[in-house]
C-alpha cells in the first residue's frame, strides 16, 4: 500500500506517535481543508497488486495535514451505487475529516453483493458465514493502513451512504469489536447481520436519513433498475436495533427532507465521533447542539415509525383468493419499504393504498385450472400461518409462499401472472428464484 500523493515513513510515525497531537487554529483549519481538497481532488492510491478476496481491489486515500502528530484516528469511507471512492469523498466532502486528523481510507466496490450488487453487505439467512471479499478488503486495509501510518487504534470507524450504508451496517455488525463506531447514512439494514452470536462489542452507532422523502431511484452499472426504494423505514430499524444493544452508544439524525442525501453535518459527525474512543461507556453519552441552521434533527432516542393503516381483505367464493391477497396486503401493502419498491406490481395485481378488492376479483376470475386450486390451497395454509412485520425481513412470509406454491406449477394462471408481474421488477426478481423457472 505505497500512495501516489504522499507518504510517510513508518519509523517517522511511530517517532512521533508519543507527542500530543497539535491542532490547528481556526484559520489554519480552513486553508487545512482547502488545502486537501486541492491536492487530492481525486486521491488515488491504487496500489497495483493489492488484492482481497481473490480479488484485484482498488482504494483512495486522504491523509491528514502535517500539523497533526501522534497515532491518527481512521475513517473507513463506502460510497453509493453509481459512485466511486472519490466521488463519495466529493460528495460527502471527506476532506473534511481530514483536514481534522483523519486518515480516511474509501475503496471502490467491485460488484460482490447479491442482494443488490455494489458491496457485499445483505445476505439470506444462513449463509452469513460464507467468505465475503469486501469484508477480507476491510481486514486488509486496516492492517495495511496500520502499517505504513500511526493509526489510533480506538479511533477506527466505518461510514457510508446508500450502498455504502448497507455495508456499514454489515461492517458494525461483524466488526464491532475493532470499530469504535460508524455513521450509517441512508442504509438497509435488513439481512446486515453476521454470523457473530451474542451482544455487539461498545461503540458508538449514528444513524442517519435524509427526510420522510428520503427515496432511491436509478439504476445500477450492471442494469438492475429501482423504481422507487424508501429508506425511512430502514433508518427506523436499525435505530432501534442499535438503540436496544446494551453497549453500543447510539444516536439518530434525520433530515429535513432533503431526500436521498448524506446530511451536512461533517463538523457535528467529527466532534462527536473524536469524542468517544472505543471503550467509552455508554452512559456518557451526551449528543453536542447541532450548528445553527442546521437542516436535521438528532436525538439518542431510538425512531419510532407508527405502522401503516391494517388492510382487510373480503371473503371469496374461490377458496384462498382472500387469504392469497391478504398475505400480500399484510406483507407488501403495509410495509414501508416493500410497498414503494413494489408499488407497480402491486397495482397491476389490483392492489391501491386503500384497498384489494381489486386483487381478489382478479383472483376470482383467473385462477381456474386444478393448479391454480392447488396453489390457492398452499397461500391459505401460508397465509394463516404468517407473521408480517416491517422491512424486507418482515416480507419473508411473502417470499416463502410465492416460492413454494408457485413451484413447479407453470400451470397455475395466478402464479403465471404473479410471476410475470414480479420479474418485470428487477430487484424483486433476487427474492423469487421460482419466477424464473416458471415464467422463463
Amino acid at each position: 500500500m505505497t500512495p501516489s500523493h504522499r507518504t510517510a515513513p513508518r519509523d517517522r510515525a511511530e517517532a512521533t506517535a508519543g507527542r500530543t497531537a497539535r491542532s490547528p487554529t481556526a484559520a489554519t483549519q480552513r486553508r487545512s481543508t482547502q488545502e486537501i481538497r486541492e491536492r487530492h481532488a481525486l486521491p488515488r492510491s491504487k496500489a497495483p497488486g493489492f488484492s482481497a478476496g481473490g480479488q484485484s481491489r482498488t482504494f483512495h486515500l486522504l491523509l491528514p495535514p502535517d500539523s497533526f502528530t501522534g497515532p491518527r484516528p481512521l475513517l473507513f469511507a463506502f460510497h453509493g451505487t453509481t459512485e466511486t471512492g472519490p466521488k463519495f469523498i466529493a460528495r460527502a466532502k471527506l476532506a473534511d475529516f481530514a483536514a481534522k486528523g483523519f486518515i480516511v481510507v474509501a475503496p471502490d466496490a467491485a460488484g460482490n453483493g447479491t442482494f443488490w450488487p455494489v458491496w457485499d453487505a445483505m445476505r439470506a439467512p444462513g449463509t452469513e458465514s460464507a467468505p465475503n471479499a469486501d469484508v477480507e478488503l476491510f481486514d486488509r486495509l486496516l492492517s495495511c493502513t496500520a502499517a505504513h501510518y500511526a493509526v489510533d487504534k480506538n479511533r477506527v470507524f466505518a461510514t457510508g451512504h446508500s450502498a455504502g450504508g448497507i455495508f456499514t451496517n454489515r461492517l458494525l455488525r461483524s466488526r464491532s469489536k475493532i470499530l469504535a463506531g460508524g455513521i450509517v447514512g441512508s442504509g438497509v439494514f435488513d439481512f446486515t447481520a453476521s454470523d457473530a452470536k451474542g451482544p455487539l462489542d461498545p461503540m458508538l452507532v449514528v444513524v442517519t436519513w435524509g427526510g420522510d422523502n428520503d427515496t432511491y431511484r436509478g439504476t445500477t452499472p450492471n442494469g438492475v433498475s429501482v423504481p422507487a426504494f424508501s429508506f425511512v423505514e430502514q433508518a427506523s430499524l436499525a435505530s432501534k436495533f442499535y438503540a436496544a444493544e446494551a453497549n453500543i452508544a447510539h444516536a439518530r439524525c434525520r433530515g429535513d427532507n432533503l431526500g436521498h442525501a448524506w446530511l451536512p453535518l461533517n463538523d457535528w459527525f467529527i466532534d462527536l465521533l473524536l469524542s468517544r474512543p472505543k471503550g467509552t461507556p455508554v452512559s456518557s453519552l451526551s449528543l453536542p447542539s447541532l450548528p445553527a441552521g442546521s437542516k436535521a434533527a438528532c436525538s439518542a432516542a431510538p425512531y419510532e415509525l407508527a405502522p401503516l393503516p391494517a388492510m382487510t381483505c373480503a371473503p371469496t367464493t374461490r377458496a384462498g383468493c382472500m387469504e392469497s391477497c391478504q398475505l400480500f396486503a399484510d406483507c407488501a401493502v403495509e410495509n414501508r419499504t416493500v410497498g414503494p419498491s413494489l408499488q407497480a406490481e402491486l397495482s397491476k395485481v389490483g392492489f391501491t393504498q386503500t384497498s384489494c378488492a381489486g386483487c381478489v376479483q382478479r383472483c376470482q376470475a383467473g385462477a381456474t385450472t386444478q393448479a391454480d386450486a392447488a396453489a390457492l390451497a398452499c397461500f391459505a395454509t401460508k397465509q394463516n400461518a404468517a407473521t408480517c412485520g416491517p422491512g424486507i425481513e418482515g416480507a419473508t412470509p411473502l417470499f416463502q409462499a410465492i416460492n413454494e406454491c408457485c413451484k413447479g406449477r407453470s400451470g397455475s394462471n395466478l402464479c403465471v401472472d404473479l410471476c410475470t408481474t414480479l420479474n418485470g421488477n428487477s430487484v424483486a426478481k433476487a427474492f423469487f428464484p421460482t419466477c424464473q423457472q416458471i415464467v422463463p
